[in-house]
């Protein structure tokens, strides 16, 4: 049994007992007749094992991808461009480097401006360092010699100077303000929730509609899960920061007992999706089970209350007829 506790800075103290075997997590998909456009992609799949084999290689997914590029670009332009064609389909990977072409944009964006920034922070210090002086020699000067015409050179230093500040000032707060609304739009890009440590609903959606659009190409089997935390479970916890916890630490240990195609996303109000490819609706009944199991076995300490960990669950079966929101809304209707 995993035994979580959370102490009072809401910090998840122990972490125990969370099973490291995916195999009741693991869903296989089953043999489907593919369509004749796509033979050819088999009939060199198969070539790619053949030759994986052959040089005594170990079929990982990595050395799968190595021999299937390398071996690619060694078919002639027409069969190329017949694989490819067909990989783009269900390609979705290029919403990722999409992502990332993005991110490095306003990495560069931020560097540019952040150092703009620093420039005319460093420009107005130097200003005031002048003007400190300046005041401080003048000071002794006019100690000495205090008339009207030395006084009256002074407050025009001192006025001159003032406004040069004030327009470093205004710089500077500009730059401020671009660099806030850099960091924005990038959080508006951004395919990540960062409170709960999975995808936001933006990259789901996106996902989502991909995959409808695949099976209007592919016979695949498809299913989408819902689930959240039991409301009454909810209820029990006082702080929201302990809710929180709870919930982050929950999505995490669906997350790491996922498969690698599986896509997790947080939809909004603790309400998470999870994405299951190449699934039938048996076997992603099973996962919900296997899931809702291995999370029954982890317990919370919460101000020295235990509270033993639940969730309710919802999945559907995709189809090529379904939009985005008709899946969304369905499998949500399932945890009311």
């Amino acid at each position: 049994m995993g035994l979580y506790k959370i102490d009072k800075a809401g910090k998840v103290m122990s972490n125990e007992g969370i099973g490291k075997d995916k195999k009741d997590m693991e869903v296989t998909n089953k043999k489907i007749e593919p369509k004749k456009r796509f033979q050819n992609i088999n009939l060199f799949a198969k070539q790619v094992i053949e030759k994986m084999k052959k040089d005594d290689v170990l079929p990982s997914p990595s050395n799968y991808m190595n021999y299937f590029e390398k071996m690619l670009i060694e078919k002639s332009p027409a069969q190329r461009a017949a694989i490819e064609e067909i990989l783009h389909l269900e390609n979705d990977s290029e919403i990722e480097k999409e992502y990332m072409s993005k991110v490095d944009y306003f990495l560069n964006e931020s560097f540019d401006k952040t150092k703009t920034l620093l420039d005319d922070i460093n420009t107005n210090y130097s200003k005031i360092a002048k003007i400190k002086n300046f005041i401080k020699s003048k000071g002794v000067e006019l100690s000495k010699n205090p008339t009207m015409a030395n006084i009256r050179g002074f407050e025009s230093k001192i006025t001159q100077a003032t406004l040069s500040i004030e327009k470093e000032q205004e710089k500077v707060k500009q730059d401020y303000l671009n660099l806030t609304e850099l960091i924005k739009e990038f959080n508006k890009e951004s395919i990540f929730d960062k409170k709960y440590g999975v995808y936001n609903k933006k990259y789901f959606f996106e996902v989502l509609k991909n995959e409808l659009e695949n099976l209007k190409n592919f016979d695949y089997k498809n299913n989408v899960i819902a689930f959240c935390i039991d409301k009454d479970i909810l209820k029990s916890i006082k702080l929201n920061k302990d809710k929180d916890i709870v919930i982050k630490t929950i999505a995490k240990m669906i997350l790491d007992r996922s498969r690698r195609s599986d896509i997790l996303a947080h939809y909004e109000d603790g309400i998470f999706l999870l994405l299951l490819k190449h699934t039938a609706k048996s076997e992603a009944l099973k996962a919900v089970e296997s899931i809702k199991k291995f999370v029954s076995f982890s317990n919370f300490i919460i101000n020295s209350i235990p509270i033993q960990a639940k969730i309710d669950t919802s999945v559907i079966e995709i189809n090529s007829t379904m939009s985005v929101d008709e899946v969304i809304s369905d499998v949500i209707k399932g945890l009311l």
